[in-house]
């Protein structure tokens, strides 16, 4: 599935967070007519709890069942949170909506976070759900390409109004790569260029699109960013500046039961998947499980193992700040603490 964007980084230059993949039933879900808007169980809506939204960054797959999940066994409910989930068209989206107060809190992944507060947008972090980033650069095995210097001679798929741009563009400067020697082919969409073989590697989700290849029976060589000095977080649970100023006690309860939605999620994948298919009928469960090994990989650090999950740090954002401002994705320098608050591990 690719995640889109209308974020901009200056006045004539539209930025577009690539759209994952829909992959198989969930090709026709869209909006109102495929994704239904899902308020709390029968107790959730007992008087006394507070109403809250939650924008997701795409329409729900298996990085959201967690969510469902959580709201089943009742832990948002626990928190005297009545939750209403809401389907997205995108991490940068989220990040414009919730910003804008459209929605109360959001999952985005953390550089539509870092370059949507560059673009002036009040969001602030309230935990990390994926300690590393699922952005890697993917290719077919048959194209033999392991290490950064194969990709001399071969075509490339890249979106230049994505963020994923970011990445690739970070890869090649602190690589100190001969961009003379790869041929970049600009891309709205690098899933079908890169089966049918017009191009040769291109920046994918470790866990979706990488998986959903891999589910037709094509082996991928992987290229990790990490690997070679390109870090940023991943998923992210957010909210606003205004929200966190009017009530950091809520915003406090919602961080930690989708902290506990999370951790209870990776000891019960199928439970979870399960949440997720009973309310969104056309998930396709094998696919949607199969995805977890990957999103697993990706959820601890040595410091979230040392602080908990969801641990944010300064170091982490800072890391995240530099690869995207190494990557010309911003434009106005500001202090990285302004990304993050740790209002959820506070007594």
């Amino acid at each position: 599935m690719d995640e889109t964007s209308s974020l901009t980084t200056a006045p004539t230059r539209r930025l577009t967070r690539r759209t994952l993949i829909r992959a198989g039933a969930f090709a026709a879900a869209s909006g109102a007519a495929g994704v239904r808007r899902l308020g709390g169980p029968r107790e959730a809506r007992a008087a006394g709890l507070t109403k809250a939204t939650l924008r997701l960054n795409f329409n729900p797959n298996a990085e959201h069942a967690p969510y469902y999940l959580g709201k089943k066994k009742g832990f948002y409910s626990q928190q005297g949170i009545d939750l209403t989930i809401l389907p997205g068209t995108g991490s940068s989206a989220a990040v414009q909506l919730v910003g804008a107060g459209d929605s109360m809190f959001g999952v985005a992944v953390a550089d539509a976070v870092t370059v949507g507060r560059a673009q002036k947008i009040p969001v602030v972090s309230l935990g990390v759900l994926l300690q590393n980033s699922p952005t890697v650069l993917a290719s077919l095995k048959s194209r033999n390409i392991t290490k950064p210097t194969d990709l001399y001679g071969k075509k490339v798929g890249d979106n230049p109004a994505s963020t994923v741009h970011a990445f690739w563009n970070a890869f090649l400067k602190i690589n100190n790569l001969d961009a003379g020697r790869i041929t970049v082919v600009n891309v709205t969409a690098s899933v079908g260029p890169l089966v049918a073989g017009s191009i040769d590697a291109a920046g994918l989700l470790l866990t979706n699109e990488v998986v959903v290849i891999e589910s037709r029976g094509l082996p991928m060589n992987i290229i990790n960013y990490a690997d070679y000095h390109v870090k940023s977080y991943g998923q992210t649970i957010f909210t606003s500046e205004g929200l966190l100023n009017r009530d950091r006690d809520l915003a406090k309860r919602m961080a930690l039961a989708t902290f506990k939605s999370w951790t209870y999620t990776l000891d019960h994948v199928d439970e979870a998947v399960a949440a997720l298919a009973e309310a969104i009928p056309e998930t396709d469960k094998k696919l949607e499980t199969a995805k977890w090994p990957a999103i697993k990989r990706l959820v601890w650090s040595a410091d979230a193992r040392a602080h908990g999950f969801g641990y944010q740090s300064l170091e982490g954002w800072a890391q995240t700040y530099n690869t995207f401002r190494a990557g010309g994705m911003i434009q106005n320098d500001f202090d990285p603490k302004a990304l993050f608050t740790d209002v959820a591990l506070q007594k």
